[in-house]
């Protein structure tokens, strides 16, 4: 392949954003527009006008997204695009802060991941009496309340308004653990997620020959999924736009992550933000057929907001969407396990051509049931990490301490592995551990404690000489704790637990620093879907929203778009609320391939008409006045027999490493 064969490829308005010559380009691409295609020709056509392909910064927010737009460009220019760099904003910042670690006052540090978070608010809320913990947010809370207040950039005070209302009286307790918690990273050297964000963006706002050396080293910046964007990220872009080309791509439509920050303004006051960027649109959908996204664009249209597309279908017309409607939520997840079934015996359909489209893995309960009782083989994929779950992060905890003696949320996590070892001993022995000189000053220490095996400890000493060889330390740490962990696990599912060893150690095969390999999965942790779909498994993919952007389907259910659902009802307060919602569904609807079905349960709902204090109206129910022109609608009167319904009914469809404590 080459550049004019890539090219010819694009169409009119691909072409046009991919060769634009303007300093700073926003491409609005529909879903299912070429979104990636145009990224991976803008950066080919750059390399070929002469721009040095390790002058051009790709940013995107998986590691699986970052590497195949580098192979495509390699792929369509070889040797000329050697030095292409794409990564993640986090993955971006860590290259900066280890290349001039004397820029942002750093020199050693550990990333510590959520986990090594709410352990330590959890030893910080717990020092006091019982009454007072209990008035106090969880752990978890306190970890997104502090993610969410530095993420977007706002105050404890409103953030708390935000997110913790209800412990708005409580702000001075929480303010003091903020403070605690802060006070004992800096102490430890720890750098936590946000962090490295935070120290990146703070030393461009202090240090103009920090900005000028990063721009030198990125000519042409170009950032994936824009929509997703936060507060923080933008203040990292920010600062280099008079010195850096930008090319951003995103669809305002599909920005449905405000829950962790993401700011919708981003993209669509984008021409406001950056002065004479030019705005381009993909709205050639390759994707689904034109009846799918009549149903999709209807969908925005009855939206206040203005998101100006139409998405037109390459493919041309195919089948209408279908609307099911049930009495509850088993009929409901019952029909749609045998339609599945049916399918697959009957016509012959692959079991992976289908996807099921829910709001949480809560919401997967009664569909997981029903596939199980049915026989219809089934994976959920709902956004865990392999790296996040608790028996590989128990042997992390090994590695860990190995590669930093002084990580002591490693230590605790590694000690309470052994029998009769809680948080308050383990915390104890932690504060020995660290202040050992060597490493026969820790085996001294944990021999005297007499709880970890003599093997584990054996083993230990073997790992602290291996460094550089990060498989086998892996492999060490493997026969270090395997039988701890099976007894640790018995009941909760180990025989399938103990394969994802295997993975890990393959993840290491390419690491030649134990830090770096804990370092780069702490970043980006690999997806545990992201091995399953290389399995290519026969089987049918129950996902959450929020972890289906990206993914297409021949045949997709939307499952209980019901009143209080979507919008959900917890939403009905805040307009801004409501139309991520509307967004969140409109992500669902555009998975869809040949064939889009919906179902919902058959709920009364009284509703008022509601106004902001802006005078927008709140829409109580997206599927209020849906005609039959654009959804066909069956309503199941009888508890579902397996069997499709042989008609349907033509019926409408009623500098500083913290965070702001004021």
């Amino acid at each position: 392949m080459s550049l004019k064969v890539l090219i010819d490829e694009l169409n009119t308005q691909q072409k046009q954003a991919a060769t634009t010559e303007a300093q700073h380009s926003l491409v609005l691409a529909g879903a299912g527009c070429g979104k990636t295609k145009t990224i991976v020709a803008r950066a080919a056509y750059l390399i070929e006008q002469g721009v040095p392909a390790d002058q051009i910064q790709i940013l995107t927010f998986t590691r699986r997204a970052a590497s195949e737009i580098v192979s495509r460009v390699e792929l369509a220019l070889g040797a000329s695009a050697k030095g292409l760099r794409a990564s993640t904003f986090h993955t971006f910042c860590m290259y900066l802060l280890r290349r001039v670690p004397k820029a942002f006052g750093l020199e050693q540090f550990s990333i510590i991941d959520r986990d090594d978070q709410m352990l330590m608010f959890r030893l910080l809320r717990g020092k006091d009496d019982k009454n007072h913990i209990n008035a106090l947010p969880k752990p978890k809370e306190l970890c997104d309340l502090y993610s969410f207040a530095r993420n977007t950039r706002q105050s404890l005070s409103q953030a708390l308004e935000a997110q913790l209302p209800e412990f708005v009286e409580q702000k001075e307790a929480i303010k003091q653990l903020m403070q605690d918690y802060q006070q004992r990273k800096q102490a430890r050297h720890f750098l936590d997620y946000d962090d490295i964000l935070v120290v990146v963006a703070a030393a461009f706002a202090q240090s103009e020959s920090l900005v000028n050396y990063v721009a030198s080293m990125c000519k042409h910046l170009l950032v994936d999924e824009m929509q997703d964007t936060n507060p923080l990220q933008w203040a990292l872009l920010e600062p280099l736009l008079e010195q850096v080309n930008l090319f951003c791509v995103g669809d305002d439509a599909q920005s449905i992550y405000a829950f962790r920050g993401a700011d919708f303004e981003n993209i669509h006051r984008f021409k406001d933000r950056v002065a004479n960027a030019q705005i381009f649109k993909l709205e050639r959908n390759y994707r689904s057929t034109q009846e799918i996204l009549d149903l999709s664009n209807w969908l925005l249209l009855q939206s206040p907001i203005h998101y100006d597309k139409q998405l037109e279908a390459q493919r041309g017309s195919g089948l209408k969407p279908k609307i099911h409607i049930f009495r509850n939520e088993f009929d409901e997840a019952a029909w749609i396990a045998a339609d599945i079934k049916q399918r697959h015996l009957v016509d012959g359909t692959a079991w992976h051509e289908h996807m099921v489209l829910v709001r949480s893995s809560f919401a997967a309960r009664h569909i997981e049931t029903a596939c199980i009782q049915a026989n219809v083989p089934y994976r959920f994929i709902g956004g865990m990490k392999l790296l996040e779950t608790a028996h590989v992060k128990d042997l992390l905890s090994m590695l860990r301490v190995i590669a930093n003696p002084q990580d002591d949320i490693a230590w605790m996590r590694f000690l309470t592995l052994w029998p009769g070892v809680g948080d308050v001993g383990a915390s104890k022995l932690a504060l020995q551990l660290v202040k050992a000189d060597d490493i026969s000053a820790i085996v001294t220490i944990l021999e005297k404690f007499g709880r970890v095996s003599a093997e584990a400890i054996l083993i230990m000493q073997q790992m602290s000489v291996l460094k550089d060889q990060v498989q086998q330390c892996v492999s060490l740490a493997i026969d270090a704790l395997k039988e701890q962990l099976s007894e640790n696990y018995a009941k909760k599912d180990w025989s399938k637990r103990c394969n994802d060893f295997d993975l890990v150690t393959q993840l290491a095969e390419k690491h030649q620093q134990l830090s770096e390999f804990l370092e780069q999965y702490v970043l980006d942790p690999i997806s545990i879907s992201e091995v399953e779909r290389l399995e290519q498994n026969d089987v049918v993919t129950l996902i959450t929203i929020h972890s289906a952007k990206g993914t297409e389907q021949k045949v997709c259910y939307v499952a209980n778009v019901s009143p209080g659902q979507y919008p959900h009802a917890r939403a009905l307060e805040s307009f801004d609320e409501v139309e991520e919602e509307r967004r969140v569904l409109y992500v669902a609807l555009t998975r869809a391939q040949n064939e889009l079905i919906l179902t919902k349960q058959n709920l009364s709902q009284w509703t008022s008409e509601k106004y902001d204090e802006q005078g927008r109206k709140i829409e109580h129910y997206f599927l209020t006045g849906l005609s039959r022109k654009l959804c066909i609608s069956e309503t199941h009167h009888q508890k579902n027999t397996g069997q499709r319904a042989p008609t349907y009914s033509s019926g409408r469809i009623d500098f500083d490493f913290g965070l702001n404590l004021d």
